[in-house]
């Protein structure tokens, strides 16, 4: 009997050796899982972004990636927003040329996904101490509908704001929680927002609220070390992070209003209004925007995301009624989190007309006001919330893999590419007219990436696609002075000043039509192509000959 229990301390030992074994094994394979996931889903989401279809914004965001800085902004060339993109996009190209214009762009854009998904995971997971947390608020991002389609897919300053604004709220929101914040982070938060407004000027609605709490938090600190320690260093970082914008409104203040304010609230609405049945998905009233805000904030992985927010609203709120809340010094955060949301899910209403990539703002708020309530709520609770997390995050998933899943395929042929696609038909068009022996010149056309690909010159007029050209007629003289544009009505005098060598079209018939007129008038030859097709039509190229204009 003595034998046997002696060895009673061996045997538990043992047992909970192989126990922590087990654990660390377990351990293991869940964090292998988790990265294989991940590494998964990224390359899905690469994928899907490099064999999405090229969009008529991107003629206005990709072309800066060739044309800056022989061309200024504004002056030389129509840019209807705030230039950090524009810069961006040039970054971009000057570290991948070798992928192409639209390719470095896309690459960009692949780039800013990870930014946002580390800044959500980061935020989350500092704010709430929770890896589940972390991991099921970046798996909530990747299964926002409207993030997987023109707004989070295309080459164009949509997603570009959101990483920063991210970061720069969770830098400020984590550092108010401190018991003293960190000077450097409070700057870094302010330069964020500012970079995120430079992006995009709606991205501003993140501004106000951050700097009104900027004033009240964190409240156990006094009025002036709230103002030596958060406002100043706000301020100061914003005033950074806005240089890019100030150094082109302080150059010329008319011509950058022009620009980014007086085209949005001018021609641009006059054009829609008359051609509003030509775009579907298109919103001029309250009622289309309604629309098209429910399918961004309540419909597939959003609706989801609401539906786990209310359920940690809920539990946040039971806690604190029974007395078990935690972290008590988030109440502030909070409400800055939620005057945010109110903030710029107001404003999406404002733009005329509406588009769907105008109401994604909100949605990178929702992980952290998440996380805020997570950070309420006690151990007991916690353990009833994780099941409720994993369940929406597998639903999510099951939800958004369908959409995801053939960029994965995708992958294996990245001659597939649209990106590979425009260069080669940038290299149709180079052919082509080396082969019809076409006068130096530049392509008319409102897909100029397709010449840009191939090195190939364009008109100013049309370095920005159609944007500029299609409003001509809704614009006054005075306004449109500000503006490098030319209308149909123009053409025959800017191609008398320089024959293009050649007129591409075949992508917008009603507004090319004065092209192909021009074309057939100045005895323009039609050369068959294949490789200059995309999702607004199939190509027309036609190539000035030694008889063109004769």
């Amino acid at each position: 009997m003595s034998v046997v229990q002696s060895n009673h301390p061996a045997v538990a030992a043992d047992e909970a050796s192989h126990a922590g074994s087990r654990q660390k094994w377990l351990r293991f394979a869940v964090s292998a899982a988790s990265v294989a996931g991940v590494a998964l889903l990224l390359g899905a989401l690469y994928g899907r972004l490099m064999a999405f279809g090229v969009r008529r914004d991107e003629m206005m965001f990709v072309p800066p990636a060739q044309y800056l800085p022989d061309w200024q902004l504004y002056r030389d060339v129509f840019f209807n927003h705030v230039p950090n993109a524009a810069w961006f996009f040039n970054g971009m190209h000057l570290v991948f040329s070798d992928q192409g214009l639209l390719g470095s762009a896309r690459t960009g854009v692949f780039l800013l996904w990870v930014l946002l998904i580390l800044a959500i995971v980061w935020t989350t997971l500092r704010l709430s101490r929770s890896w589940l947390l972390a991991i099921f608020s970046a798996v909530a991002m990747v299964a926002a509908d409207p993030l997987l389609g023109q707004a989070g897919m295309a080459a164009t300053n949509n997603l570009m704001p959101l990483p920063f604004a991210v970061l720069g709220i969770g830098l400020f929101l984590s550092e108010t929680m401190e018991r003293q914040p960190r000077f450097s982070l409070i700057f870094v938060a302010g330069m964020c927002l500012s970079l995120a407004a430079g992006c995009k000027v709606s991205a501003v609605v993140f501004i106000p609220p951050v700097a009104l709490a900027a004033f009240l938090l964190p409240r156990h600190v006094s009025l002036r070390g709230r103002l030596t320690g958060v406002v100043l260093p706000l301020a100061a970082g914003g005033l950074i992070g806005a240089l890019p914008v100030l150094w082109y409104l302080l150059a010329d203040p008319q011509l950058f209003f022009a620009h980014v304010l007086s085209f949005h609230t001018g021609p641009h609405i006059a054009y829609w209004t008359t051609n509003a049945a030509a775009e579907p998905g298109l919103a001029m009233g309250l009622a289309g925007k309604l629309q098209l805000a429910f399918g961004a904030w309540l419909a597939g992985g959003p609706l989801i995301l609401a539906t786990a927010l209310v359920y940690l609203f809920w539990v946040a709120l039971r806690a604190r009624y029974k007395g078990e809340a935690q972290g008590s010094d988030c109440q502030g955060q909070t409400v800055v989190v939620l005057a945010v949301i109110a903030f710029a899910a107001a404003l999406s209403f404002v733009p005329t007309p509406g588009f769907p990539q105008y109401y994604i703002q909100p949605l990178v708020c929702l992980p952290i006001l998440g996380a805020l309530f997570y950070r309420q709520i006690g151990a007991r609770d916690r353990q009833q919330v994780m099941p409720v997390l994993c369940a929406s995050m597998l639903v999510m998933l099951v939800i958004t893999l369908p959409r995801l899943m053939p960029g994965l395929a995708s992958l294996a042929h990245p001659d597939g590419f649209t990106s590979a696609r425009m260069l080669r038909g940038g290299q149709e068009l180079q052919q082509a007219l080396a082969t019809h022996n076409a006068p130096e010149g530049p392509v008319a056309t409102f897909m100029p990436v397709y010449p840009m690909e191939a090195g190939l010159g364009t008109y100013p007029e049309f370095a920005s696609g159609q944007f500029a050209y299609r409003i001509a007629p809704y614009t006054d003289a005075e306004l449109a002075a500000f503006y490098r544009m030319v209308g149909a009505d123009g053409l025959a005098e800017l191609f008398a000043k320089e024959p293009p060598a050649a007129i591409l079209v075949g992508y917008e018939p009603d507004l090319e039509a004065p092209m192909v007129a021009y074309a057939r008038a100045n005895n323009y030859l039609e050369v068959p192509v294949s490789e200059l097709s995309n999702r607004y039509g199939d190509g027309r190229l036609f190539v000035r000959t030694k008889g063109g204009q004769d």
